[in-house]
């Protein structure tokens, strides 16, 4: 009997640090990218939308430079990402061309640039 509660308490442990393990580089995506696109108006900042299960449709017409709105948004999506698509979409036009050089500010890319680190500190 004692063997499996100890059994039950440490899945739910597991479970509780796989979730926040989810989260954490959910929440690292979202930040690096926000913080790597580049910054005139900051609309393409503001652009960045996380959510869960479909990717988001549309655009925003506000800006945020310091992209602390943004990343502030996409925290509901990012709580809610163990176990589900985790979505990080921009549909600004020219957010393709930022990607790849358009922006002297970061010519390397975002996106790109992120999800290797990411990948690499995972490892």
């Amino acid at each position: 009997m004692s063997f499996s509660l100890d059994l039950s308490k440490f899945a739910e442990k597991a479970g509780k640090a796989a979730e926040q393990g989810v989260r954490k580089v959910c929440f690292d995506i979202t930040t690096k990218v926000i913080e790597r696109t580049a910054v005139d108006t900051g609309r393409a900042r503001a652009n960045w939308q996380a959510s869960v299960d479909s990717p988001a449709s549309g655009t925003r017409d506000d800006t945020d430079k310091n992209g602390a709105a943004t990343l502030s948004k996409a925290s509901a999506a990012i709580n809610n990402a163990a176990g589900r698509i985790f979505y990080l979409t921009n549909n600004l036009p020219y957010i393709v061309p930022l990607e790849y050089g358009l922006s002297k500010q970061h010519p390397a890319g975002m996106v790109r640039v992120t999800i290797a680190e990411v990948a690499r500190d995972l490892k």
